[in-house]
Protein backbone atom coordinates (compact mmCIF):
# COMPACT_ATOMS: atom_id res chain seq x y z
CA UNK A 1 0.00 0.00 0.00
CA UNK A 2 2.78 2.35 1.00
CA UNK A 3 4.74 1.47 -2.45
CA UNK A 4 1.05 2.10 -4.72
CA UNK A 5 0.86 5.76 -2.34
CA UNK A 6 4.05 7.12 -3.45
CA UNK A 7 3.98 5.81 -6.55
CA UNK A 8 0.13 7.20 -7.28
CA UNK A 9 1.38 11.14 -5.88
CA UNK A 10 4.34 10.79 -8.22
CA UNK A 11 1.95 9.86 -11.21
CA UNK A 12 -0.45 13.18 -10.08
CA UNK A 13 2.65 15.22 -10.12
CA UNK A 14 3.41 14.35 -13.31
CA UNK A 15 -0.42 14.98 -14.49
CA UNK A 16 -0.69 18.07 -13.26
CA UNK A 17 2.69 19.15 -14.63
CA UNK A 18 1.11 18.09 -18.00
CA UNK A 19 -2.07 19.45 -17.60
CA UNK A 20 -0.03 22.69 -16.66
CA UNK A 21 0.69 22.81 -20.28
CA UNK A 22 -3.35 23.41 -21.24
CA UNK A 23 -3.88 25.88 -18.06
CA UNK A 24 -6.87 27.63 -19.63
CA UNK A 25 -8.65 24.25 -20.14
CA UNK A 26 -7.87 22.88 -17.13
CA UNK A 27 -9.31 26.05 -15.02
CA UNK A 28 -11.87 26.33 -17.58
CA UNK A 29 -12.92 22.62 -16.41
CA UNK A 30 -12.93 23.51 -12.96
CA UNK A 31 -15.02 26.15 -13.41
CA UNK A 32 -17.50 24.66 -15.33
CA UNK A 33 -17.91 22.07 -12.80
CA UNK A 34 -17.91 24.50 -10.00
CA UNK A 35 -20.88 26.99 -11.85
CA UNK A 36 -22.87 23.63 -12.34
CA UNK A 37 -23.04 22.38 -8.65
CA UNK A 38 -23.13 25.82 -7.28
CA UNK A 39 -26.36 26.49 -8.99
CA UNK A 40 -27.63 23.41 -7.27
CA UNK A 41 -27.08 24.86 -4.11
CA UNK A 42 -28.35 28.29 -5.15
CA UNK A 43 -31.75 26.27 -5.88
CA UNK A 44 -31.93 24.92 -2.45
CA UNK A 45 -31.72 28.36 -1.05
CA UNK A 46 -34.54 29.79 -3.36
CA UNK A 47 -37.30 26.55 -2.73
CA UNK A 48 -35.90 27.10 1.16
CA UNK A 49 -36.20 31.01 1.28
CA UNK A 50 -39.65 30.63 -0.75
CA UNK A 51 -41.31 27.44 1.27
CA UNK A 52 -39.00 27.98 4.41
CA UNK A 53 -38.58 23.99 4.50
CA UNK A 54 -38.79 21.11 2.95
CA UNK A 55 -40.06 18.01 4.91
CA UNK A 56 -38.40 20.15 7.44
CA UNK A 57 -35.52 20.20 6.34
CA UNK A 58 -34.05 24.27 5.99
CA UNK A 59 -31.04 25.13 4.23
CA UNK A 60 -28.01 24.48 5.79
CA UNK A 61 -29.81 20.75 6.62
CA UNK A 62 -30.07 20.14 2.84
CA UNK A 63 -26.63 21.61 2.08
CA UNK A 64 -25.48 18.70 4.32
CA UNK A 65 -27.53 16.07 2.69
CA UNK A 66 -26.43 17.12 -0.56
CA UNK A 67 -22.79 18.10 0.42
CA UNK A 68 -22.34 14.40 1.68
CA UNK A 69 -23.50 12.87 -1.79
CA UNK A 70 -21.49 15.61 -3.77
CA UNK A 71 -18.16 15.73 -1.36
CA UNK A 72 -17.98 11.38 -1.74
CA UNK A 73 -18.86 11.22 -5.54
CA UNK A 74 -16.40 13.58 -6.59
CA UNK A 75 -13.31 12.37 -4.23
CA UNK A 76 -14.43 8.67 -5.96
CA UNK A 77 -14.71 10.52 -9.13
CA UNK A 78 -11.12 11.99 -9.15
CA UNK A 79 -10.29 8.22 -8.56
CA UNK A 80 -11.62 5.79 -10.60
CA UNK A 81 -14.69 7.24 -12.40
CA UNK A 82 -13.16 8.06 -16.09
CA UNK A 83 -11.65 4.56 -16.24
CA UNK A 84 -15.56 2.35 -14.89
CA UNK A 85 -17.03 4.80 -16.80
CA UNK A 86 -15.26 3.89 -19.88
CA UNK A 87 -14.76 0.44 -19.63
CA UNK A 88 -16.47 -0.85 -22.09
CA UNK A 89 -14.03 1.02 -24.44
CA UNK A 90 -11.35 -0.52 -22.61
CA UNK A 91 -13.00 -4.02 -23.67
CA UNK A 92 -14.33 -3.24 -27.10
CA UNK A 93 -10.42 -1.80 -28.41
CA UNK A 94 -8.92 -4.52 -26.52
CA UNK A 95 -6.69 -2.39 -24.32
CA UNK A 96 -7.85 -4.53 -21.55
CA UNK A 97 -6.34 -6.98 -22.66
CA UNK A 98 -3.10 -5.37 -22.59
CA UNK A 99 -3.89 -3.78 -18.80
CA UNK A 100 -4.44 -7.60 -17.77
CA UNK A 101 -0.95 -8.91 -18.95
CA UNK A 102 0.79 -6.36 -16.66
CA UNK A 103 2.11 -7.42 -12.73
CA UNK A 104 0.25 -4.89 -11.39
CA UNK A 105 -3.83 -5.25 -10.45
CA UNK A 106 -6.01 -3.79 -12.73
CA UNK A 107 -8.05 -2.09 -10.08
CA UNK A 108 -5.12 -0.13 -9.41
CA UNK A 109 -4.45 0.35 -13.16
CA UNK A 110 -7.35 1.64 -13.52
CA UNK A 111 -6.73 4.73 -11.08
CA UNK A 112 -3.82 5.39 -12.74
CA UNK A 113 -5.55 5.30 -15.70
CA UNK A 114 -7.12 8.84 -15.69
CA UNK A 115 -7.02 11.14 -12.49
CA UNK A 116 -10.08 13.19 -12.39
CA UNK A 117 -9.11 16.89 -12.46
CA UNK A 118 -12.69 18.49 -13.55
CA UNK A 119 -13.74 16.63 -10.18
CA UNK A 120 -12.16 19.00 -8.00
CA UNK A 121 -14.42 22.05 -8.94
CA UNK A 122 -16.64 20.06 -7.28
CA UNK A 123 -15.33 19.33 -4.30
CA UNK A 124 -14.35 22.94 -3.88
CA UNK A 125 -18.02 24.11 -4.08
CA UNK A 126 -19.25 21.53 -1.67
CA UNK A 127 -16.23 22.33 0.95
CA UNK A 128 -17.44 25.55 0.84
CA UNK A 129 -21.12 25.11 1.25
CA UNK A 130 -20.66 22.35 4.06
CA UNK A 131 -18.72 24.69 6.28
CA UNK A 132 -20.60 27.51 5.38
CA UNK A 133 -23.99 24.74 6.78
CA UNK A 134 -22.02 23.67 10.06
CA UNK A 135 -21.57 27.18 10.72
CA UNK A 136 -25.43 28.14 10.38
CA UNK A 137 -25.95 25.36 12.79
CA UNK A 138 -25.72 26.86 16.09
CA UNK A 139 -25.43 23.95 18.25
CA UNK A 140 -22.57 22.93 16.60
CA UNK A 141 -20.60 19.81 16.39
CA UNK A 142 -19.64 17.44 19.64
CA UNK A 143 -16.51 15.08 18.66
CA UNK A 144 -18.30 12.27 18.74
CA UNK A 145 -20.25 13.45 15.87
CA UNK A 146 -17.05 15.14 13.71
CA UNK A 147 -15.55 11.28 14.34
CA UNK A 148 -18.78 10.11 13.08
CA UNK A 149 -18.94 12.42 10.07
CA UNK A 150 -15.07 11.40 9.47
CA UNK A 151 -16.79 7.68 8.77
CA UNK A 152 -19.66 8.67 7.01
CA UNK A 153 -17.76 10.22 4.42
CA UNK A 154 -14.96 7.39 4.24
CA UNK A 155 -18.18 5.05 4.23
CA UNK A 156 -19.52 7.32 1.45
CA UNK A 157 -16.41 7.13 -0.39
CA UNK A 158 -16.46 3.01 -0.48
CA UNK A 159 -19.69 3.62 -1.55
CA UNK A 160 -19.55 5.86 -4.44
CA UNK A 161 -16.18 3.57 -5.98
CA UNK A 162 -17.77 0.49 -5.16
CA UNK A 163 -20.77 1.63 -7.26
CA UNK A 164 -18.68 3.00 -10.11
CA UNK A 165 -16.64 -0.30 -10.02
CA UNK A 166 -19.88 -2.56 -9.84
CA UNK A 167 -21.69 -0.75 -12.89
CA UNK A 168 -18.10 -0.93 -14.89
CA UNK A 169 -18.07 -4.11 -14.39
CA UNK A 170 -21.54 -4.76 -16.40
CA UNK A 171 -19.66 -4.63 -18.94
CA UNK A 172 -17.79 -8.00 -19.19
CA UNK A 173 -21.61 -8.83 -19.39
CA UNK A 174 -23.56 -6.52 -21.47
CA UNK A 175 -20.58 -4.65 -23.35
CA UNK A 176 -22.63 -1.54 -23.28
CA UNK A 177 -23.68 0.06 -19.80
CA UNK A 178 -23.60 4.07 -20.26
CA UNK A 179 -27.42 4.03 -20.19
CA UNK A 180 -27.85 1.80 -17.62
CA UNK A 181 -25.65 3.92 -15.28
CA UNK A 182 -27.05 6.92 -16.06
CA UNK A 183 -30.21 4.96 -15.18
CA UNK A 184 -29.55 3.33 -12.27
CA UNK A 185 -26.62 5.07 -10.71
CA UNK A 186 -27.21 8.70 -11.99
CA UNK A 187 -31.14 9.01 -11.90
CA UNK A 188 -31.84 7.13 -8.59
CA UNK A 189 -29.34 8.53 -7.09
CA UNK A 190 -30.36 12.16 -7.54
CA UNK A 191 -33.62 11.22 -5.39
CA UNK A 192 -31.36 11.32 -2.50
CA UNK A 193 -30.92 15.52 -3.12
CA UNK A 194 -33.83 15.51 -0.85
CA UNK A 195 -35.35 13.88 2.29
CA UNK A 196 -36.72 10.39 1.97
CA UNK A 197 -39.86 11.49 3.81
CA UNK A 198 -41.01 13.00 0.32
CA UNK A 199 -41.10 10.23 -1.47
CA UNK A 200 -43.35 6.45 -1.01
CA UNK A 201 -42.34 4.11 0.91
CA UNK A 202 -41.78 1.98 -1.95
CA UNK A 203 -39.06 3.85 -3.13
CA UNK A 204 -37.54 4.86 0.41
CA UNK A 205 -37.05 0.83 0.96
CA UNK A 206 -35.87 0.99 -2.94
CA UNK A 207 -33.10 3.50 -1.93
CA UNK A 208 -31.97 1.41 1.09
CA UNK A 209 -32.54 -2.01 0.68
CA UNK A 210 -32.14 -2.67 -3.04
CA UNK A 211 -29.75 0.67 -4.10
CA UNK A 212 -27.98 1.89 -1.07
CA UNK A 213 -27.67 5.17 -2.39
CA UNK A 214 -29.44 6.77 0.96
CA UNK A 215 -26.68 5.24 3.09
CA UNK A 216 -24.68 7.90 1.25
CA UNK A 217 -25.77 11.02 2.49
CA UNK A 218 -29.46 10.78 3.99
CA UNK A 219 -29.49 8.70 6.92
CA UNK A 220 -25.42 10.39 8.05
CA UNK A 221 -27.24 13.88 7.65
CA UNK A 222 -30.43 12.26 9.72
CA UNK A 223 -28.07 11.40 12.48
CA UNK A 224 -26.02 14.78 11.93
CA UNK A 225 -28.60 17.26 11.69
CA UNK A 226 -30.61 15.33 14.70
CA UNK A 227 -33.61 14.80 12.27
CA UNK A 228 -33.96 10.79 13.15
CA UNK A 229 -37.66 9.78 13.60
CA UNK A 230 -37.22 6.57 14.87
CA UNK A 231 -35.29 3.79 16.15
CA UNK A 232 -34.65 2.47 12.83
CA UNK A 233 -33.33 5.61 11.14
CA UNK A 234 -30.34 5.51 13.99
CA UNK A 235 -29.67 2.05 13.49
CA UNK A 236 -29.26 2.91 9.90
CA UNK A 237 -27.40 5.81 10.51
CA UNK A 238 -24.95 4.43 12.71
CA UNK A 239 -24.45 1.57 10.11
CA UNK A 240 -24.04 3.47 7.17
CA UNK A 241 -19.62 3.69 7.32
CA UNK A 242 -19.81 0.17 7.43
CA UNK A 243 -22.33 -0.46 4.72
CA UNK A 244 -20.24 1.66 2.09
CA UNK A 245 -17.66 -1.22 2.77
CA UNK A 246 -20.01 -3.82 2.42
CA UNK A 247 -20.96 -2.54 -1.11
CA UNK A 248 -17.40 -1.86 -1.89
CA UNK A 249 -16.24 -5.32 -1.47
CA UNK A 250 -19.74 -6.90 -2.96
CA UNK A 251 -18.69 -4.60 -6.12
CA UNK A 252 -15.11 -6.15 -6.00
CA UNK A 253 -16.54 -9.30 -6.00
CA UNK A 254 -18.67 -8.93 -8.77
CA UNK A 255 -15.86 -7.11 -11.07
CA UNK A 256 -13.57 -10.29 -10.36
CA UNK A 257 -16.48 -12.72 -11.80
CA UNK A 258 -16.60 -10.46 -14.48
CA UNK A 259 -12.52 -10.73 -14.97
CA UNK A 260 -12.83 -14.71 -14.95
CA UNK A 261 -15.54 -14.65 -17.43
CA UNK A 262 -13.75 -12.14 -20.28
CA UNK A 263 -11.75 -13.61 -22.69
CA UNK A 264 -10.42 -11.19 -24.18
CA UNK A 265 -10.99 -8.80 -27.15
CA UNK A 266 -10.80 -11.09 -30.27
CA UNK A 267 -9.26 -9.88 -33.36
Amino acid sequence: MKEFLSTYWAYIKTFFKARAEYRTSFFLGMLANFYCYFITYVSYWVLTNGAGTIAGWDFSDLSILYGLSLLTYSISGTLIWYTAYHLEDLIISGQLDIMLIRPQGLIRQMIFQRFGDTFLGQIAVTVIFLCGAFVLRTDGLSWCMVLYLILAVIGGIFLQIGSMILFGAFSFWTMKTGELINVVFYGLRDMTKYPLLIYPRAVRMILTFVLPWSFINYYPAVLITGKSTSAAELILGIAAPFVGVVWFLFAIWIFRLGIRRYTGAGS
